[in-house]
């Protein structure tokens, strides 16, 4: 019997980018791997006990639960794991998410989501100069003594070898495994009344990050309704977790663009599927999963054309400059006035949404573990 222990400190009680990763890929990979693997999940104490995903490590026979009160990052988390070494024996360990702890010995490996803040710095703050050189620090520990890494996207891989260029073998090393989409496809007609959804909408939803360049996506909106005929009724609807960097003096007193808060998992479909498209004009993402979650509901994207935004959208998707407010309102007008050509997006999309799937990214992953321990 082959035993691995499972870093999933970074589900949190509240739904998470990174938690969801994990969730979604787990399920399949403990139900698919063969009866000769084992596999020790750890978590934090302070996640509850009916917890979707408590629940859903529960139903599998070849896992149990470890809990500890070890944070998903910082140095307190790389002491503790010093401190508790003995008690993680296992064949592999592997960390499911970018901070992999400093202090491990033994066979490992580590999924790098992004390097957002080692490329970008100044997402972080004030504060971002130090807390780079800390996670740069932690990405380099993790390229230089992991038996695999594997990367979300081949935009990720990238950074990483752009980054840690004397690493040896690290390209070698380092595998993509893309992630899936899953969306609850059922309309909630409360939400399309609250939001008056029957009005055509164009939809950003996700964190409301620097990063994120929602910015230039309400200078382009602003943009399309001055010099586009036909969309005085036009909305922009921007939905997601509030963060204190979104302060826009350019939202206030406009009745058509509507800013929703954070909103529940089973509204997703709601939203997307009634949207002219799904805007993420983003400067960086480490994969882009709304975009895949709003081509399985039928909507037309409009991305970025560059880094993995590009990369995931493929075809499907309207690609414009997100450093160029003009460029993403030309390609909102585009969705909008030509039907055919929205039409044509939307069929891509539920083609290229079908490529991507988490039972495929649990097959690859286990694949990676076999690999390691022969």
């Amino acid at each position: 019997m082959r035993h691995l222990l499972l870093d999933a400190l970074a589900v949190e009680n509240g739904k998470t980018g990174v938690g969801q990763y994990i969730h979604e890929l787990l399920d399949p990979l403990l139900s698919a791997a063969p009866v000769d693997m084992d596999f020790t999940v750890m978590i934090n104490t302070s996640v509850v006990e009916n917890h979707p995903f408590v629940e859903m490590i529960k139903r599998h026979p070849n896992a149990r639960l470890l809990r500890k009160d070890i944070p998903a990052i910082g140095l307190k988390r790389d002491l503790l794991f010093w401190k508790y070494r003995k008690e993680f024996s296992c064949d592999l360990f592997h960390c499911l998410y970018s901070n992999h702890p400093l202090f491990f010995k033994g066979k490992q490996m580590v999924t790098i989501h992004d390097l957002k803040y080692i490329v970008h710095p100044e997402y972080m703050g004030s504060k971002g100069a130090a807390k780079s050189l800390y996670l740069r620090k932690l990405m380099h520990n993790a390229a230089s003594c992991c038996e695999k890494l594997i990367a979300v996207s081949k935009s990720t891989k990238n950074d990483l070898l752009k980054k840690f260029p004397g690493v040896k073998g690290l390209d070698e090393k380092t595998r993509v495994i893309y992630e899936g989409a899953t969306v609850s496809m059922a309309e909630n007609k409360e939400i399309f009344k609250k939001f008056n959804l029957d009005k055509p909408y164009f939809l950003y939803l996700g964190e409301l990050r620097p990063h994120k360049n929602v910015k230039r996506l309400v200078e382009a909106f602003i943009r399309f309704k001055k010099h586009v005929e036909g969309a005085s009724d036009v909305h922009l609807i921007i939905a997601g977790k509030p963060h204190k960097s979104f302060d826009m003096k350019e939202i206030a007193g406009r009745k058509d663009i509507i800013v929703t808060g954070y909103v529940q998992d089973e509204d997703k479909y709601t939203l997307y599927s009634n949207a002219l498209a799904y805007c993420l004009p983003s400067l960086y993402e480490g994969f882009g999963l709304p975009i895949l979650e709003a081509m399985k509901c039928g909507t037309a994207v409009l991305t970025s054309d560059f880094s993995s935004t590009a990369e995931v959208a493929g075809n499907a998707a309207k690609l414009v400059d997100p450093l160029d407010p003009a460029d993403i309102a030309w390609g909102m007008k585009k969705i909008f006035t030509d039907e055919k050509y929205r039409n044509t997006l939307i069929e891509r999309g539920y083609a290229r949404e079908k490529e991507f799937s988490w039972k495929k990214a649990a097959e690859e992953t286990l694949a990676v573990y076999k690999e390691i321990l022969g």
